[in-house]
This record gives C-alpha cells, sequence and structure tokens, in this order.
C-alpha cells in the first residue's frame, strides 16, 4: 500500500521497556527514503509523523514486527488504553471482536505484516479483570512460533502440537 501525504495510520508497537501494547494515531507529514537507523540498524526510518492531538512532528521509525494500519478509529483498542489489567507479555495485546481485527491486519496493513508479527496478536472481546488467560485467544493460532507466552496459550487452548 505505501505511505502518502496527510494519510492518517495507526501504528501498533511492543515497547522495548515493559513489553507492553501500545496504540498510536499518526498523520503523515513527510515521507523519506527509507533509512536504517538505531543501534545495528535495527528499525527502519520511513516518514515523519504526527500523534493524533499533539503538535509536535517526530520521525516513525518501525522495528521489523511493527504492524502499521490505515486509518484512524479502528475496530478496537490496546490493552493499554483501558481501566482494566495490563500485559506485559511482549505480545499484541488487543480488546475487539477477532474478526473486525484479523480483517484489519489483513486488508489494512501500509507494509506487510510479518508472520512473526502476527503470531504474537492476542485477542479478548472485552477488557481483562484479572492477571489470567482467560477471555483471550490467539488471532492467528496457526502460525508457529518460539514466543513462550504464545505457545502457553496454545497448550491451555489444546492447540500445541
Amino acid at each position: 500500500m505505501g505511505l502518502s501525504m496527510g494519510q492518517r495510520v495507526t501504528l501498533l508497537k511492543i515497547d522495548d521497556c515493559l513489553a507492553m501494547t501500545h496504540r498510536y494515531e499518526l498523520e503523515v507529514q513527510a515521507i523519506l527514503e527509507p533509512e536504517k537507523v538505531g543501534y545495528e540498524g535495527r528499525w527502519q526510518r520511513v516518514a515523519v509523523v504526527r500523534q493524533r492531538g499533539k503538535r509536535k512532528g517526530f520521525y516513525l521509525d518501525l522495528a521489523p514486527d511493527d504492524i502499521l494500519l490505515d486509518g484512524w478509529g479502528l475496530p478496537f483498542r490496546a490493552d493499554t488504553e483501558g481501566g482494566g489489567v495490563m500485559a506485559g507479555n511482549a505480545c499484541y495485546n488487543l480488546m475487539g471482536d477477532p474478526e473486525a481485527i484479523r480483517q484489519c491486519i489483513e486488508s489494512r496493513a501500509v507494509f506487510p505484516v510479518r508472520e512473526s508479527a502476527k503470531a504474537k496478536i492476542i485477542v479478548g472481546r472485552s477488557e481483562r479483570t484479572k492477571c489470567n488467560d482467560d477471555g483471550q485467544a490467539l488471532l492467528y493460532p496457526e502460525i508457529e512460533t518460539h514466543h513462550t507466552v504464545v505457545n502457553r496459550l496454545k497448550e491451555s487452548a489444546g492447540l500445541a502440537g
């Protein structure tokens, strides 16, 4: 799909400090020639963006597993946006209808979403109220991974092979 000037996008990111999911609504202010940045070139700088409701622009540096979707107001939220329990499990913890989320990932991705990112998407229909996996499900249980949390969810659901 690619980026365009003025395009509104939603970034899903797992932070490096607490391994929590974050969702940012951004507006593209300038498109840059992709370049490797950061320690050992681990991120790719692709644009200058402004966060919704903020005035200051900043570089959009994407990690390999970041998910960038076209549009704002998508039909899901990150668990860090609610008033319930937040998981710091290095997975994308999203709340909403699983089919609507899958449709967004499949059809609205600005750049192709890697299998390793898809394997880490955990969906709950409502906010978490307990620090366990009740009501949580993998969006892509068929994708193989070595991620401990994902494999634990597969085992508890009887999907481990």
